[in-house]
């Protein structure tokens, strides 16, 4: 009997393949075989938010090979993975295959970590699609398509084209921009610590704190005081112990990992991404090679919320424990972890498949990241299965009665831990930033006389909220119900993709284009990117799954609260109608300028202005782009319509005053730009670069594509649209950057009025240079050993040899790189 199943990825296919053997015909669908279109908005809004999918562009041929596999299947499993976009995957395919195949059953088959009980269990158990899951990635799926179709072109209006609003991520957007504007609004406060080392009878040290005077917590926020409480402590009674008190303290293991805590723990202790650290997850769970032939799944799938350890699970690593920790590292009975509301109980937390297999087993068949990744899952997950820390919390208070008469009173505080439980997998941090040891605090008396040998006051700052990291954004978005498991990684990599937002040591940072878009979009539609609303959507997302509502009534209801949203915001900044009719009866009897052609297209100004009065006689409403439109062409025309203008209301007149200073700029950058070629326009200029090669440039992850980006200037010349100052200049970089390559390259320098310093200062003519420089670096015999700068090494020798590549590719050297590279002859060949 042939019998297909279908995964998501080959590297799990390949897994799977070698635990079930030829019996099964294992194909992966490469992930959504069916999306939305790319470049339309793919919705019926008024077919109850009908979508319209099509096939996505990669797979057309995995679905061919599908089809034919399925021809040939009597049982067909869809094991992709266990939630709402693996759910809705599942049916799609099912669409897709079912007519190609009417006769043999589909069954949906699901697992939560690829081993072969796992496998085998879910084959046995195998049943139908959930079709609430797939209606909640449906509807999430249409939710973010109406509003980033729907509302980006209101962002077009401001910045132009290429920027982009969505749902979740301007959510989160807002979270960073609000944060920033705390901290630049922030103003640090004085405060002053005190401190004092004292001598014991014993003599041994101690360093306290000052905790409280006359038994009352304290604020000093000069330095005047602060020298009257130094002056009354020194020149006050003698030290005297006071209270000596020993508190037993319980620690409670944490719980073992969700997706989020994940990411968190991952950034704050490996510096990973929430990106990389799913992607280093998705490696562990789809399998490894353990060598002799086997493949397994090394930990549970890691797109969860839930902390629920599966029974089988705790027993296993309960009999770890006791064999390699001992009986009494294990908790009377199983540790058991509440889950929160939304959380799917069905799911697993985070967890290795198998605990016996350790950090240290797996150390030859990992890479540095998926090592790392692994330990700190297999840890925290062991650990969570042991017992208590039981500890002791020591604290002393020494007494001064100063000169002023006041009772100053010092702590120190430290603690002893008497039995490690969990603690013994990680250490206590705590207690290697204590200032004594516990045994000499258990050796005070109340009453014990002390000396003191050192006293010190701190002058100190409030300081403002940090900027967040990935982990503590994470950890807020999940507080706030923003987002789920599957879509912390995107967010944070959508708001970075799109030059929102910024990654400086580790802290996210809004960048001005992310404040431009923030403040826009929360002034124009501040319902839908309010924090609580957008935390409303997912819990309702989350009720479309329950099967507690329709996603078409969910959809409905939210578009009843969205459209007029949107409509106020396309209207905000329209003018009143008689306004409006009060800007256009300017425009009677004007002598307009004749058409002009530009490349393509023909500029008529008095058309454009008749347009817009035809439209407005017959809805009596006019946009603000209109407004603004006309408000520009009033003040190009400022002599003949700046005396009709002077007779209206004043509102309107500050309108036109703006618009023409605008207008005045403009025409003073127009002229600032090289003069235009005699024939018109740039596009001689353009024609000479017919000859040129374009190579592809790499920035980091990204390839900038230089050849594609000269044809978009020369699309938008011939469109007749006008390059801007940005435009110019890149122009004008490309044109020096290629200079050997132009056709009469003297006539496009002379057009675009390059100077012929920069000739010779551009990094992409330096070659000869740069060239004799890297010969002669060939020659270095010994090179300095790499240099850790914080948790990178700089290697001198791997650097040079990638400029050696990266120049005999004949790609351009950064000015950076140059640099770095002038830094290493003046260090080896002076």
């Amino acid at each position: 009997m042939a019998k297909l199943l279908i995964v998501e990825s080959p590297t799990k296919a390949r897994t799977i393949g070698r635990m079930l053997g030829k019996d099964y015909d294992i194909i992966a669908s490469m992930g959504h075989v069916r999306d939305l279109p790319e470049h339309d908005f793919g919705i019926n809004i008024e077919n109850n938010f009908a979508p319209q999918y099509v096939d996505t562009p990669r797979s057309r041929p995995v679905v061919k090979n599908l089809k034919e596999a399925a021809k040939k299947a009597d049982e067909i499993y869809l094991a992709t993975d266990p939630d709402r976009e693996g759910e809705a995957i599942a049916w799609h395919l099912k669409n897709i295959l079912a007519p190609v195949n009417k006769k043999s059953p589909f069954h949906r088959v699901t697992f939560h970590e690829i081993t072969r009980q796992a496998i085998e269990n879910a084959i046995a158990g195998k049943g139908d699609i959930n079709l609430n899951l797939v209606d909640a990635q449906q509807a999430r799926r249409v939710l973010d398509r109406i509003v980033g179709y729907q509302v980006s072109p209101l962002l077009w209006r401001k910045l132009g084209k290429g920027s982009s609003a969505g749902r979740v991520q301007s959510a989160a957007l807002r979270l960073i921009v609000e944060r920033e504007r705390d901290i630049l609004a922030f103003k640090p406060e004085e405060y002053w610590n005190f401190s004092a080392i004292f001598a014991s009878q014993k003599n041994d040290s101690i360093k306290s704190r000052l905790f409280k005077i006359n038994q009352k917590d304290f604020s000093v926020t000069s330095a005047g005081e602060a020298e009257k409480i130094e002056y009354s402590v020194k020149n006050g009674s003698t030290p005297q112990v006071g209270a000596v008190t020993v508190q037993e303290r319980k620690r409670n293991p944490y719980p073992p990992f969700t997706t989020s805590t994940l990411q968190q723990a991952a950034n704050q202790l490996l510096h990973y991404s929430a990106t990389s650290t799913m992607r280093y997850a998705q490696q562990l769970y789809e399998g490894v090679d353990l060598g002799n032939g086997s493949s397994a799944g090394l930990i549970t799938y890691m797109r969860t919320d839930s902390v629920t350890i599966a029974k089988e699970a705790q027993i296993a690593a309960a009999g770890f424990i006791r064999e390699v920790y001992g009986e009494k590292y294990l908790p009377p009975k199983f540790n058991y972890y509440k889950n929160k509301a939304a959380a799917q109980e069905a799911h697993e937390a985070i967890r290795p498949t198998d605990v016996r297999r350790t950090p240290e087993s797996l150390a030859t068949l990992l890479d540095g990241p998926q090592l790392k990744l692994y330990t700190l899952i297999w840890k925290r997950f062991v650990a969570s299965q042991m017992a208590q820390a039981r500890q002791e919390l020591v604290s002393a208070d020494v007494l001064v009665s100063g000169s002023d008469r006041r009772q100053y009173q010092f702590r120190t505080t430290a603690t002893l831990t008497v039995f490690p439980g969990f603690l013994t997998l990680f250490g206590d941090s705590n207690q290697e930033k204590e200032d004594c040891r516990p045994a000499v605090l258990r050796g005070l008396r109340q009453g014990d006389i002390l000396k003191m040998t050192d006293f010190t006051k701190e002058q100190k700052f409030t300081e403002p909220p940090p900027r967040f990291t990935e982990a503590s954004l994470i950890k807020l978005l999940e507080e706030n119900g923003i987002g789920r498991p599957s879509t912390y990684a995107t967010i944070i990599r959508t708001i970075q993709d799109r030059s929102y937002v910024a990654k400086e040591q580790n802290k996210l940072l809004p960048t001005e284009l992310g404040f431009t878009v923030n403040d826009f979009l929360v002034e124009k539609l501040p319902e839908l990117f309010d924090i609580g609303f957008t935390a409303q959507m997912e819990q309702k997302l989350d009720d479309v799954e329950a099967g507690s509502v329709g996603w078409v009534q969910m959809m409905t209801d939210f578009y009843a609260r969205f459209s007029p949203w949107l409509s106020a915001a396309k209207n905000s900044g329209a003018p009143e109608s008689d306004k409006a009719a009060d800007l256009l009866s300017v425009f009677d009897n004007i002598v307009f300028n004749e058409k002009q052609k530009v490349g393509r297209r023909t500029f008529d100004d008095g058309s454009f202005v008749n347009s817009i009065r035809e439209k407005f006689a017959q809805t009596s409403q006019m946009t603000e782009k209109q407004y603004q439109a006309l408000l520009a062409m009033a003040a190009k025309y400022a002599d003949q319509t700046a005396v009709k203008i002077s007779m209206l209301p004043a509102e309107l007149q500050n309108d036109f005053a703006q618009a023409r200073e605008r207008f005045i700029e403009r025409q003073e950058a127009e002229n600032m730009r090289p003069p235009a070629p005699e024939n018109g326009g740039y596009i001689p200029v353009f024609d000479a670069f017919a000859q040129v090669s374009f190579p592809e440039v790499k920035t980091g992850r990204y390839a900038f594509d230089e050849g594609k980006f000269f044809k978009s200037l020369k699309k938008q010349v011939m469109a007749g649209k006008s390059l801007s100052e940005k435009q110019l200049g890149a122009l004008k970089k490309l044109a020096v950057k290629y200079s050997s390559q132009l056709a009469e390259p003297e006539k496009v320098f002379q057009a675009l009025q390059i100077d012929p310093a920069e000739l010779s200062s551009a990094p992409g003519n330096d070659s000869n240079r740069i060239k004799e420089l890297l010969e002669k670096l060939s020659g270095v015999k010994e090179w300095t050993p790499p240099a850790a700068k914080g948790r990178f090494a700089f290697d001198e020798k791997k650097f040079y040899q990638s400029i050696v590549k990266q120049f005999n590719d004949g790609k351009t050297l950064s000015a950076k790189q140059i640099a770095a590279l002038d830094k290493l002859a003046a260090k080896y060949l002076n």
